[in-house]
Order: C-alpha cells, then sequence, then structure tokens
C-alpha cells in the first residue's frame, strides 16, 4: 500500500518577544511580556554589612511577579532564602523600580565584562550599574534601599532605606 498526501508541513512560530533589555530597561515593568524572566542582582555590601538581593521578576497578564532572595554573605556557595513572591500591576505606582533606573542611567554600562554593583540580565543581555568610591556607593545603596522598601516595607534586608540622600552641593 501506498499513501499521498498533497498536505503541506507547517513549521509552528512561536512567539517572540520585542522587549530589549538594552532599549526597553526605564520601561521594564511595563514593556516586559508573558515570555521575558528579567533578573537582578544587586550588591548590599557596604562596610562591615554584607548581603546579595536576587530579584527573578516574570509578567502574567496585567501582572509582574517579583520572586526575592537573599544570602547575607558574598561567599560563593552561600545559599538564598527566598521570600514570599510579590505581586503587583503592571501600572503599580509604588514601586517605581523604573524610576530608580532611569535616575541611575549615568552609572550603565552595557558592555562591561565586569560585575556592577547593580546588574540586570534578559538571556543574554547584560546591564551593570557601576558606583565610584565609597561616598557614590552609599548614595546608589540608599537609592536603591529606598525603592525597595516601597515594595517591602518590612523588609530588614534594606539596612539603608530611610536614609536621606544630600547631594555635595547641600552640603
Amino acid at each position: 500500500m501506498i499513501f499521498v498526501s498533497c498536505k503541506k508541513e507547517r513549521k509552528t512560530e512561536l512567539p517572540k518577544s520585542d522587549f530589549s533589555l538594552k532599549k526597553d530597561y526605564a520601561v521594564l515593568t511595563n514593556k516586559m511580556t508573558e515570555l521575558d524572566t528579567i533578573k537582578v542582582w544587586m550588591n548590599l555590601s557596604e562596610c562591615m554589612f554584607e548581603g546579595i538581593e536576587k530579584l527573578t521578576i516574570t509578567r502574567k497578564n496585567d501582572s509582574i511577579k517579583i520572586q526575592p532572595e537573599f544570602a547575607e554573605s558574598m561567599v560563593v556557595g552561600t545559599e538564598f532564602k527566598k521570600s514570599k513572591p510579590i505581586i503587583i500591576s503592571v501600572n503599580d505606582k509604588n514601586w517605581k523600580f523604573n524610576e530608580f533606573l532611569k535616575r541611575n542611567e549615568d552609572r550603565l554600562q552595557s558592555d562591561s565584562l565586569k560585575y556592577g554593583r547593580l546588574q540586570i540580565t534578559l538571556n543574554s543581555e547584560k546591564l551593570n550599574f557601576f558606583t565610584y568610591g565609597l561616598g557614590d556607593s552609599g548614595k546608589f545603596l540608599t537609592d536603591y534601599c529606598n525603592t525597595m522598601k516601597n515594595l517591602m516595607p518590612e523588609s530588614e534586608n534594606h539596612i539603608y532605606a530611610g536614609t536621606e540622600i544630600i547631594e555635595e552641593t547641600e552640603l
């Protein structure tokens, strides 16, 4: 028996996201799609305090899910503790992470092979935010911690939150 078919084989195209981390980072939570998983790594260490925070950010419909993890050491292999996932609206006005990124765009180096104080990744794209010196590092940490306290008011990991940032011209 021979079977003959005239049916053409169709290739199914998988949906693709048009989100580009390098172009769209300042509207990250608004422009990302359900196909994107954004990872944020923040070095919270300063002086006698050591800590690293990781955030995994995903989207489903009109909601953003943030999965925070924290480690109290910079030693390789240190176990990260997961916190309860946080679900916010795409139009959330409290977290203001996009505004934090815009405020700090002068620290951004997208092609650096070094790890910045803050690193954001999406697949193979990486953005690194660098600080220069202890004073600059302190301002950046304070800004980040204040931003994160808006999302997690009960957090004990954002120890620099609540500190006022004073510009050098104000001294």
